[in-house]
């Protein structure tokens, strides 16, 4: 403060001297330049009549009817086509007068953009503000150097201060009315008196203490009433000097003395007067200023002192007056609801920053009643009574966290504050359930009071839970919680019988699932707890199917997309005794509760393929949680990137991949969301398959495979894959068909390999073994029957491609066939060799010619 004092009074040196005589040199121009634009004005009315005098002769001449003349008979006095803001316009400009006129005869020519009229104006009228700037800042700094020296007396300084502010206005009034017209000049000096009285009332209360702080506000709101009224006559200069002088006063004379609430009142009364000037002149920059000032005297306060009662209080009393006389003003939906916005974000914060040991509980009680009963909430803004209930929810668990070093917790409230903050829950829950109830039965037919009714209480009941017992189980209030249940299903059932409320059933039935799930949550943990949400598909399918409600899926599809979140980052979040087969009633339930709800659900609505791709991807998920419990001995979440992880990732992460893409096809506003999940998942997918061929393959040893043929840990690492494969060129979207199906053709053939390769070794499968005759020719032979299936197939079905790629793999085992296998055969051996690779290949061309012949005999 007091760098800016010393910066401020370094200005003001050589700001009051220039100021003062630039604008005294303006005032003295301004005979010269009336007497230039009189002149202005009789050329421009001798040009009209000699257009007329012309039009006329031309009319006579030409025989035309007088009717039809675009000029009439007498001159149109200059007076009516000047208005006002012209003549002032043009009064106050000291060059190029003939641009002037032109613009005044001309007056419906299309205006500058912005941009342009703001430096045009600051080119014509900046002596005239850095006058009215210099005569305000004069003003204050007469009373904070009277202040600061003690140069005369407390009472002296005070009636100097106020006789200094009163000559201000009294001399802009004279002027005006000796000048019969407003001009700039006029409105600085009346700004400069406003910032003077505002400055003398202020320091009469927080220096000289010669006024009582109720005599202050009533005399500042009579200083900002009056400039703001004063300003509809001396313009909008007048009302911007005004806000800004009465906003920013205080901060330059020093405000530290005042309280809190004397500061917020006398911020709350500028505000009022702004917004009451707005009823009659409204102005953007005016409305979003007004705004400015009263949050900057929020974040003043908040920054200086604790949050108490009269911050509250401040904050809804804007609350109110900006709805309230928005309704007559020119304000729009969208400043509005930005400013309403913005006025509920600052209540949580106020909420979140108050004292830690002395918090207060029913000051913010207020905006629950504000909210819901201001005209807005009851048109366009009809969210601001549940955006008061969620933000002071917000606040108050904001209120409550506490860092530590290792993160950050939710702390229970001190017990001392307990019953106080018990008290406040239910009074608040009263409140909210009281005026929802109030509006529902004036207007039943809007569902936005049933929902603030029946639902508003659950967030009460949740956040005493959190900050009275916090996050544990508690059979207490989970009974407690299943009371309620039991209430809102009753309602349910009777508001279904009753036409005028039959609005409200489809949000008590919410309430009672919302209900259920808090109770599930206070009683149960880790497994159980998703089990018991999980039920919930099954009775929100048949209740939406059976009422007819579809606003129900919407909170199925919320249960559904938690459950599967839950289930899927489980083995990053969450850590489950080994000794139980958990992930069998919680995956495998969750799985046959989603598969339940889908046999129920309605097969033509739109529900329907929902609860088929979450089936479907829980069912991914229960065959990879049970994969881990068996291939690790029920440790599912062991964290070793072995074979084993590899392949479940691999197959785990395909087989969701597959599962975004199905799901995909049945959304309609989240399809490239789940597309671009696939892909991701896609690519995890092939990088973990390409581990299992180069890291992890049995070939370079290191991998416990097992003795028992086929039915070992190769068939779901490289079999599995094959199946994936197949299954995405059957989708174009996830992947091109050509390039899976190559990718299933060559994992089949590495899966054979394999296999063949297990079958003659057993576990130890490493190269570095050698290999006997009978798995050389092994591979010889199934190769053969490969290729020879191949080239029948695509024969058949005349499939080029297939057909080519079966020939070259017959050529590949021939090839084998001649350089490796026979090479070590004698006599009788090498006879019936090559004995039977040649009836092999006639008996592979018979059978090409044969389905080559086929379609020709038909």
């Amino acid at each position: 403060m007091e760098a800016l004092f010393i910066v401020l009074v370094a200005g003001i040196v050589l700001l009051i001297p220039v100021g003062s005589l630039l604008g005294f040199l303006a005032y003295r121009q301004r005979g010269d330049q009336s007497s230039r634009l009189d002149l202005l004005w009789r050329e421009v009315s001798g040009l009209r009549e000699e257009v007329a005098h012309l039009k006329r002769q031309l009319a006579r001449e030409e025989e035309l009817p007088a009717s039809q003349l675009d000029t009439p008979e007498e001159p149109i006095p200059v007076e009516q086509t000047l208005s006002p803001q012209d003549i002032a316009a043009a009064d106050s400009t000291s060059s190029d007068w003939t641009e002037q006129a032109s613009l005044a005869v001309h007056h419906e020519q299309s205006e500058p953009d912005r941009v342009s009229r703001i430096t045009t104006a600051l080119k014509e009228n900046w002596m005239v503000w850095l006058g009215g700037l210099s005569v305000g800042l004069a003003g204050i700094f007469m009373v904070s150097h009277s202040i600061s020296a003690g140069l005369i007396g407390p009472v002296q300084q005070l009636l100097l201060a106020l006789f200094t502010g009163l000559a201000l206005h009294a001399g802009a009034e004279f002027l005006r009315r000796r000048n019969r017209g407003v001009d700039q000049v006029f409105a600085a000096l009346a700004g400069g008196g406003s910032i003077t009285l505002y400055a003398a009332l202020l320091a009469g209360v927080h220096h000289y203490e010669l006024i009582s702080p109720l005599a202050g506000l009533v005399g500042l709101a009579a200083v900002s009433l009056g400039t703001m009224a004063l300003a509809m006559v001396h313009g909008p200069l007048l009302a911007i000097m005004g806000l800004s002088g009465a906003y920013l006063v205080p901060l330059l004379i020093g405000g530290e003395d005042g309280s809190v609430a004397f500061v917020l009142s006398y911020s709350f009364l500028i505000t009022l007067s702004s917004l009451l000037l707005m009823r009659y002149v409204f102005r953007d920059w005016l409305w979003f200023a007004t705004l400015a000032g009263a949050l900057l005297w929020w974040l003043v306060t908040l920054s200086s002192a604790p949050v108490g009662a009269p911050t509250a209080w401040y904050i809804a009393g804007l609350f109110v007056v900006f709805a309230i006389l928005a309704g007559s003003l020119q304000a729009g939906v969208p400043r509005l609801r930005e400013t309403l916005l913005a006025l509920l974000a600052i209540w949580g914060l106020s909420i979140a920053d108050q004292p830690a040991d002395s918090p207060l509980f029913w000051s913010w009680l207020l905006i629950l009643p504000v909210a819901a009963l201001v005209p807005q909430s009851r048109g366009a803004f009809w969210y601001l009574p549940w955006g008061a209930v969620m933000i002071t929810a917000a606040g108050w668990l904001v209120y409550m966290i506490r860092e530590v070093a290792d993160g950050v917790y939710l702390e229970q409230m001190p017990v001392a504050h307990q019953d106080g903050f018990l008290s406040y829950l239910i009074i608040a829950a009263i409140l909210t359930l009281g005026l929802g109830l109030w509006h529902w039965v004036r207007d039943p037919d809007r569902r936005r009071w049933a929902s603030l009714t029946l639902l508003s209480p659950l967030v009460w009941l949740t956040l005493g839970w959190l900050l009275l017992h916090g996050y544990g189980t508690s059979s207490m209030w989970a009974v407690g919680t299943l009371l309620l249940d039991g209430l809102y299903g009753a309602l349910a059932w009777q508001m279904e019988s009753r036409e005028r409320y039959r609005t409200g059933v489809v949000w008590a039935i919410l309430a009672a699932h919302v209900s259920y799930s808090l109770a599930a949550v206070m009683v149960f943990r880790e497994a159980s707890l998703t089990l018991a949400l999980s039920v919930q598909f099954i009775s929100l399918t048949w209740l939406a199917r059976r009422y007819e409600m579809p606003e129900l899926y919407l909170l199925l599809k919320i249960a559904l997309a938690l459950v599967v979140a839950r289930l899927t980052f489980n083995p990053w979040l969450q850590s489950y005794d080994a000794s139980v087969h958990w992930s069998l009633w919680t995956y495998g339930g969750a799985t046959l509760c989603a598969a339940v709800a889908t046999w129920i659900a309605n097969r033509n609505h739109r529900i329907r393929p929902w609860l088929e791709g979450a089936t479907l991807h829980l069912l991914v998920l229960f065959l990879g949680s049970e994969m881990r419990y068996w291939l690790y001995d029920g440790n599912i979440f062991a964290h070793e990137y072995s074979l084993t992880e590899a392949t479940i990732n691999t197959l785990l992460w395909g087989g969701l991949s597959l599962t975004y893409t199905v799901r995909a096809k049945a959304s309609e506003s989240l399809a490239w969301l789940y597309r671009l999940f696939a892909w991701i998942l896609l690519g995890l997918s092939c990088l973990s398959y390409l581990t299992l061929i180069t890291v992890h393959n049995p070939w370079w040893g290191g991998s416990a495979i097992g003795d028992t043929a086929i039915f070992n840990i190769l068939l779901p690492a490289y079999g599995g894959p094959v199946l994936l494969a197949l299954i995405a060129s059957r989708l174009p979207t996830l992947a091109p068909r050509f390039w899976s199906l190559c990718v299933a053709a060559a994992s089949f053939l590495l899966f054979t390999a394999l296999e063949i390769r297990q079958l003659w070794q057993g576990s130890e499968m490493a190269l570095s073994f050698g290999i006997t005759e009978g798995e050389l020719y092994s591979y010889s032979v199934v190769g053969m029957l490969y290729a020879i299936a191949a080239i029948i197939y695509a024969t058949g079905r005349n499939h080029t491609t297939l057909y080519k790629a079966g020939m070259a793999l017959l050529g590949l085992v021939i090839a084998k066939i001649f350089l490796i296998d026979m090479a070590g055969l004698q006599g009788l051996w090498r006879v019936a060799a090559f004995m039977g690779l040649g009836l092999a290949l006639l008996g592979l061309a018979w059978l090409y010619r044969k389905a080559q012949g086929a379609p020709e005999r038909s």
